[in-house]
């Protein structure tokens, strides 16, 4: 399949620019699941296309990467709210998360990647449960991600383990590379010394990412400097993982120390300040990360604690909150949280051609319509994008060269079938769950 976009403006990403660049009456040709060109229409090479989409004047721009998210928790929307992240969890998600089923899982994942692919989201990363249903959903779906079987270990069995390594073997760059696998112990308190060497290990036999959940909260924090004696950056680096690519979601209560860690061995920061607000985790030290020389990620976290998938709201709050802890408006650019929504996620993914609009690379992108009311006047058009943009913008969106989502319609999903599986299965895991507490 060959295809035009036409007449859009061009933003073809950022990965370490000081600003976004913009390029006006633009052209973006795809051929198979790469890009063939994109730059000015007068530019664009001698190309017959088999579809030409005409973009009516819309942003043409790399799809959004959600670094850090529980997509099967769609399910689970909006419970526990107001509570504590302890007691959140305590009581209000992990008595109904003992009930999920297959199907469950497979209904939230369809629900969630839906709503992602509407809001212009191309490519996750996901740590959960009942992972081969999630990975049957990405790959009929026709989207893009990077899933882990979340591994909890508290004796020493390392028993967790085991279906996490099943879906490496099974699903590790299957729907032709669209889905890659990450080994994915859930933090530091939650998992032993014994199951982090095997992790540690496996990471390095297999070449995949550990994805895990890193000083969320104070309490993981100071707890760990109660057991180990070390932050849990610190206790990873002791036990050798920081040597292979380590996906660190949250990071909100680092130390200086940390930050050096994070810089030293090339960790990836996945930044949810939405969830991190909902929870009053606190509010990761992201300027400071940045300015270090951290790589930060955006994500959403699951949509129990945030409660959507739009990670456009992630996008306009990142650099906000920044600017109102520390005072300074000029810390976090446009430039920099773009990077954060996009190439650093993509490339967090473990993808060396995804992030970006350019010749040979995968053709993930969207179009996003400028011609909305809160878009105008474009009198700065990088503010536009980061400040003013709504997931709703999101007019077109493209994985791999295929388009799955084009003005309020799904290519690929029955979005009605989808959105009533799904109420219906919330509805009976609830009821499961309510059952067992009597």
């Amino acid at each position: 399949m060959r295809t035009r976009i036409a007449n859009v403006i061009l933003t073809p990403g950022v990965k370490d620019d000081r600003h976004i660049p913009f390029v006006p009456d633009a052209e973006v040709l795809v051929e198979q699941n790469r890009i063939a060109f994109a730059g000015r229409r007068e530019d664009a090479p001698a190309f017959e296309a088999d579809v030409t989409i005409d973009g009516q004047g819309a942003l043409a721009m790399p799809g959004l990467c959600n670094a850090h998210t529980h997509t099967p928790m769609t399910l689970l929307r909006s419970i526990g709210s107001d509570l504590p992240l302890d007691r959140w969890l305590n009581e209000a998600i992990f008595p109904v998360e003992k009930h999920l089923t297959d199907e469950a899982v497979r209904a939230g994942s369809d629900l969630g990647i839906l709503e992602m692919l509407r809001f212009g989201t191309t490519s996750f990363n996901d740590m959960y449960m009942h992972m081969d249903m999630e990975a049957q959903a990405v790959r009929d779906s026709g989207m893009r991600a990077l899933l882990g079987h979340g591994v909890v270990d508290f004796d020493g069995s390392c028993d967790d383990l085991l279906p996490n390594l099943a879906l490496v073997e099974k699903w590790n760059h299957a729907a032709d590379d669209r889905i890659r696998v990450s080994l994915a112990p859930h933090s530091e308190g939650a998992t032993t010394p014994a199951v982090l060497a095997r992790i540690r290990d496996a990471a390095q036999r297999y070449g995949v990412p550990i994805h895990i959940h890193i000083s969320e909260t104070r309490a993981d924090q100071e707890g760990s400097l109660a057991r180990r004696g070390l932050t849990p950056l610190g206790y990873l680096e002791k036990l050798g993982l920081l040597d292979d690519p380590v996906l660190a979601a949250h990071c909100v209560w680092v130390t200086p120390e940390d930050i050096e860690r994070i810089v030293r061995y090339g960790v990836t920061v996945l930044h949810n300040p939405v969830s991190n607000l909902k929870l009053a985790s606190g509010v990761a030290p992201v300027a400071r990360m940045l300015e270090a020389g951290c790589r930060v990620a955006l994500g959403t976290d699951g949509v129990a604690s945030n409660n959507n998938l739009n990670l456009w709201e992630e996008i306009k709050l990142m650099p906000m909150l920044q600017k109102g802890v520390t005072l300074d408006p000029t810390v976090v650019s446009p430039a920099q949280t773009l990077c954060a929504a996009t190439y650093a996620g993509a490339q967090a993914l473990g993808y060396r051609d995804l992030g970006l609009l350019k010749e040979g690379w995968l053709a993930d992108l969207i179009l996003v319509d400028l011609h909305q009311p809160h878009m105008a006047p474009a009198n700065d058009m990088e503010s536009n994008l980061v400040y003013a943009a709504q997931g709703s913008d999101v007019k077109l969106t493209m994985v791999d060269g295929q388009v799955l989502y084009q003005d309020g319609r799904f290519l690929t999903l029955d979005a009605g079938l989808i959105v009533e599986r799904a109420k219906r299965e919330a509805a009976q895991l609830l009821e499961r769950a309510q059952r067992a507490q009597g």
